[in-house]
């Protein structure tokens, strides 16, 4: 990983290297993405080659173009993607469609909001293309989302420059926990959700 941040340094390379960072990490790649706009930002104090206008705007245009290649990989190849989640989380076709109604009313946020999640940025994108989520409102809240984080990460790294190391950590131990807990409330949201639609199914059905 170290290559990326001297990449991210380099006079010819910066903007490029944060820009297939970002970009990789929103596709699934196991980089640091908020590391590297957060140190993008940070540079953007400390040097002159990096400026934290442009340092927001690359990291908002990897954010997003990664984040929608995903949806796309997501509508095309859709059956195939949640054939696979059935069979990982032995998941039913009642499992699936809860989940769809779960993101024809929710999809928004869900979307906004896994921006800031490191793990769940990488497949809110195939699932919203996968569970039919129109292209419009995925890219509306997903270029909201990656503006936020991108914007966050950068003045982050640019404000506390003089405490980089510690941010880093902080960060890090943060998104996990975070992260965990946003899994926790959504896995019981998706089940009080799949009962409703359960339930509501039944009276249809009857």
């Amino acid at each position: 990983m170290h290559w990326f941040y001297h990449a991210v340094r380099n006079e010819s390379w910066g903007y490029l290297a944060l820009l297939a960072g970002v970009f990789a990490e929103s596709m699934g790649l196991p980089l640091p993405g908020e590391t590297l706009v957060m140190f993008a930002g940070f540079l953007s104090r400390k040097q002159t080659h990096l400026q934290i206008q442009w340092v927001i705007l690359v990291g908002i245009s990897a954010a997003v173009m990664g984040d929608n290649a995903g949806y796309l990989l997501g509508h095309h190849l859709g059956k195939t993607f949640i054939r696979w989640i059935k069979k990982l989380g032995r998941l039913d076709d009642l499992d699936i469609e809860a989940a769809k109604d779960l993101i024809a009313r929710h999809g928004g946020k869900t979307v906004f909001f896994s921006r800031f999640i490191f793990g769940l940025r990488t497949i809110a994108g195939p699932m919203a293309g996968s569970l039919g989520m129109p292209w419009r409102r995925f890219f509306k809240f997903n270029l909201l989302g990656a503006a936020t984080w991108a914007t966050a990460m950068a003045f982050m790294g640019y404000a506390f420059a003089g405490e980089f190391n510690s941010l880093l950590d902080y960060i890090e131990k943060g998104s996990w926990a975070v992260g965990g807990g946003m899994i926790t409330i959504g896995y019981l949201i998706w089940r009080r959700e799949k009962n409703r639609y359960r339930t509501e199914h039944r009276r249809q059905a009857a």
